[in-house]
């Protein structure tokens, strides 16, 4: 049953003034506030398919979450004489990270950076006793040079196993939360935070989200990911052996914490070169770094030799001369990803 959008205009609590529905999905509404005379976001929630109104524990936990990396909740609570619940936060206009990086991925650098933040965003979330439950690039703001986790609304208390009922988008959903029985936890947040993350380095998810619904929760389910490095050739290898940990399929074997996978993200690239991917027309796979400790910058490219090879080579910006000590290489299309891996990791 398709969700009721509510058209402008329409008030709620007497307070909440809707101007307009943000985004293409969601409950997500531009709003007045009547009583303070100021712009918000709303996002409304039905959690139950009828039946009386049930109170919402979470909402003064909501309330009281404060972290640099979590849009501020400014009220939460259920509509008058419904099952219809509300939160308000700030309106962000800049934009979110599932945009920002839909194409090519992000630098590893920036990418490595906001996964941080959003790990010690959710960090304060589940010190609240609460799991997020749909953590995804989509709902990660952009605010100055930061990121904001957003989407509180699905935030629900642990129970004394540690587990919330399943939730989650498939895109960067867990396996034990894919199953038709499954359950969210700590661990199934950091699933998510490391597919979030893989999304940032290369504009791809773990399992292909252009696949029919059914086989996206078969491959999720059963752990059939791909792989990071074979996508994103230019991540280093520390930085992709933090994401495998994290979307491991037994939760036990992922980082114990958010900010354990934050902290572990944010030490992983080291003094590494920033690699970032560039799109050259007719080439099979390129990326550039920017300078780094009195080394020039560099470009490596992939070009095709023929139907079934590529040629390999690196140069530097912006003069395009070879690196020294970096031989061209002509290898086979079913070698490109582990041949350029070796490429960058030699650069």
């Amino acid at each position: 049953m398709e969700a009721t959008v509510y058209p402008s205009g329409t008030t709620v609590n007497d307070r909440y003034l809707l101007e307009k529905k943000l985004g293409s999905d969601g409950q997500v509404y531009k709003a007045h506030d009547k009583y303070l005379d100021r712009t918000v976001a709303i996002k409304l929630l039905d959690p139950t398919s009828g039946g009386e109104p049930q109170p919402w524990d979470e909402a003064r936990r909501l309330e009281q979450l404060r972290s640099t990396f979590i849009v501020p909740v400014l009220n939460a609570d259920i509509v008058l004489n419904s099952d219809l619940r509300y939160i308000i936060t700030p309106l962000m206009v800049h934009g979110d990270l599932e945009t920002l990086a839909h194409s090519e991925g992000l630098p590893v650098s920036l990418a490595v950076r906001f996964g941080h933040q959003i790990a010690a965003g959710i960090d304060t979330v589940h010190a609240s006793g609460m799991v997020h439950r749909d953590i995804k690039p989509a709902n990660a703001l952009l605010d100055g040079d930061n990121v904001l986790v957003s989407d509180l609304a699905f935030c629900n208390i642990l129970d004394e196993d540690g587990r919330a009922p399943r939730n989650g988008s498939w895109c960067t959903l867990a396996p034990e939360a894919a199953l038709e029985n499954g359950w969210c936890s700590i661990a199934t947040d950091v699933y998510s935070l490391a597919a979030t993350v893989f999304f940032l380095l290369s504009g791809e998810y773990p399992v292909n989200h252009r696949l029919p619904r059914a086989e996206q929760q078969t491959k999720i389910a059963v752990g059939q990911v791909r792989d990071i490095s074979d996508l994103a050739p230019h991540v280093p290898r520390s930085v992709a052996t933090v994401i495998r940990r994290g979307l491991g399929l037994n939760p036990a074997t992922r980082h114990a914490t958010a900010a354990d996978f934050g902290n572990a993200l944010a030490t992983s690239l080291g003094h590494r070169r920033d690699w970032f991917r560039v799109r050259h027309e007719g080439h099979v796979y390129c990326a550039e770094s920017t300078a780094i400790r009195g080394r020039g910058a560099l470009g490596v490219c992939s070009e095709p030799l023929g139907e079934r090879e590529v040629t390999i080579r690196a140069f530097h910006l912006p003069t395009g001369r070879a690196v020294s000590g970096v031989a061209v290489r002509s290898v086979r299309n079913s070698s490109i990803p582990a041949s350029l891996r070796s490429f960058f990791a030699a650069l």
